[in-house]
């Protein structure tokens, strides 16, 4: 049996409705705020008792976490075929954070609660990278880092995968800073990110002192 059988009519009924309920949870933190948004008015919103609702999701985060996994994974495919225009691979990774910064900027009030739901269950990021809808943007800088390691711009002594998770702890990085540390432009953060993945972060060699010729 492969190890992705298609889903069963049950499933898919299943995911039909988390999908609704978090389009509908969504609709209602643009409207109103994310806060403002109680777990009754989501059920209302989507035509749901409020015990199917607790049946699906146990808490706000976990309808938000929901949502923002749907919007990446509907996303995936217009990101791809972006990042396959011509350019080098640091541009491509400075045109994909941008776009994750004009987003993130539009959303911001909702990514504590998210990051708070993700760490609160750890636990079930183990094997996330075999979900059938990504989490994360990791999924796609791995896909972007095999390609760069094809054409030579990467070394190849760590896995696609492997780069992709350090990439993206800095770019998680980036975005707590944002968050958390006043002042910061979230433009900056990455950049900064981008730089010391590419470059590193040790000192560059000091200059060969130059010989001078005999007279």
């Amino acid at each position: 049996m492969p190890d992705h059988a298609p889903p069963g009519r049950r499933e898919r009924r299943r995911a039909g409705t988390l999908d609704h309920v978090a389009r509908a949870a969504a609709d209602l933190f643009e409207a109103r705020g994310y806060d403002a948004t109680t777990m009754e008015q989501i059920a209302a919103a989507a035509d749901v008792a409020k015990g199917t609702l607790y049946n699906h999701f146990p808490t706000k985060e976990a309808v938000l976490a929901h949502w923002m996994h749907l919007t990446l994974a509907d996303d995936a495919p217009r990101l791809r075929a972006s990042l396959d225009r011509p350019g080098s691979f640091e541009d491509k990774l400075t045109r994909l954070f941008a776009e994750s910064a004009q987003w993130m900027q539009a959303h911001r009030a909702w990514l504590l609660p998210y990051f708070r739901h993700r760490f609160l269950h750890i636990d079930s990021e183990v094997g996330a990278a075999h979900a059938q809808r990504p989490r994360d943007l990791a999924a796609v800088l791995a896909w972007l880092i095999a390609q760069a390691q094809r054409d030579g711009t990467l070394h190849t002594g760590l896995a696609a995968e492997h780069l992709a998770a350090l990439l993206h702890q800095l770019y998680f990085a980036a975005l707590m800073r944002w968050l958390t540390v006043p002042g910061r432009a979230l433009s900056g953060e990455f950049a900064a990110a981008i730089d010391l993945f590419m470059r590193g972060a040790a000192a560059p060699a000091p200059a060969a002192p130059r010989t001078r010729r005999p007279a």
